[in-house]
């Protein structure tokens, strides 16, 4: 009853802001069309993890409420756009609140979540003023330190693994798909599993230079209808540290990081072409 309580308020909130701001779900915005359809699931409330929160809600007079139930509709509506160009996207922030949280509370009661490691960084920079904007992909083996859970020499030892990772979803409800394979009639279901805003620990980024950064990380999974994962992992991007005005935050970042989510649905061929 508590999570519904949650999952409402965080709705109810989003189509508030959505009468102030062009970032969020718009009802009007669906699409029918005879593309294959793809349902975007938004984050749960409680997978939200901001470090800058306190900061946010002093620039921009919004609570901390508010202030994830912004970042999540806009999440969901840049997910939305990005999809347009290849599928006939589906939204919760499309149908009336109360079914919405009905249909999120049995999705969230119906999966499970993971810890995995991080297969490919990708962070999204923004270029310098006249290049395009791209995702620069990074590739690099994760360091990490690995102690086998065991006895040696007589002491009970535990594994460690330091490597970074990232959330992913598991289906524990083997009805979950076939269900809403009935309802909504989509090919793919793209899950935000958790958002992240923390202050970016790297080297790079020296706070006394005044070049520290700020990080938002979007773990994610895509199933297709028959529930085969068809891509999972995290997307990050950086912004400056001074930048607390909420709708530029999502204004710069949020489409970047939808776009190369929606990318690795649809392949980078399949991505180029358009």
């Amino acid at each position: 009853m508590k999570k519904i309580v949650i999952c409402l308020f965080a709705i109810a909130s989003a189509v508030a802001v959505n009468a102030q701001s062009t970032t969020t779900g718009n009802s009007d915005e669906t699409v029918v069309t005879n593309k294959s359809s793809v349902l975007v699931v938004p984050f749960e409330s409680k997978m939200y993890l901001s470090d800058i929160d306190r900061d946010l809600a002093l620039k921009n007079g919004m609570n901390f409420q508010e202030i994830k139930a912004k970042f999540r509709a806009a999440l969901d509506r840049e997910i939305f756009i990005s999809l347009k160009a290849y599928y006939n996207p589906l939204s919760f922030y499309s149908i009336e609140p109360k079914e919405s949280v009905k249909e999120l509370a049995y999705i969230y009661n119906s999966i499970g979540y993971k810890y995995e490691v991080v297969p490919e960084e990708v962070v999204v920079k923004k270029e310098p003023v006249g290049k395009k904007l791209l995702g620069k992909f990074k590739k690099k083996e994760k360091e990490g330190e690995y102690i086998e859970a065991g006895i040696q020499n007589g002491e009970v030892v535990s594994q460690v693994d330091n490597r970074e990772k990232y959330m992913k979803t598991k289906l524990t409800n083997e009805k979950l798909l076939p269900n809403l394979n009935k309802k909504y009639g989509a090919s793919y279901y793209v899950f935000i599993n958790e958002l992240d805003i923390k202050r970016a620990a790297n080297d790079a980024y020296q706070a006394a230079e005044e070049q520290y950064k700020r990080e938002i990380k979007v773990h994610y999974t895509i199933f297709d209808d028959a529930g085969k994962e068809v891509s999972s992992g995290a997307i990050k991007s950086r912004f400056a540290s001074g930048q607390n005005d909420i709708d530029k935050i999502i204004k710069v970042q949020f489409p970047l990081i939808a776009e190369r989510i929606v990318n690795n649905l649809v392949g980078p061929d399949e991505a180029a072409v358009e």
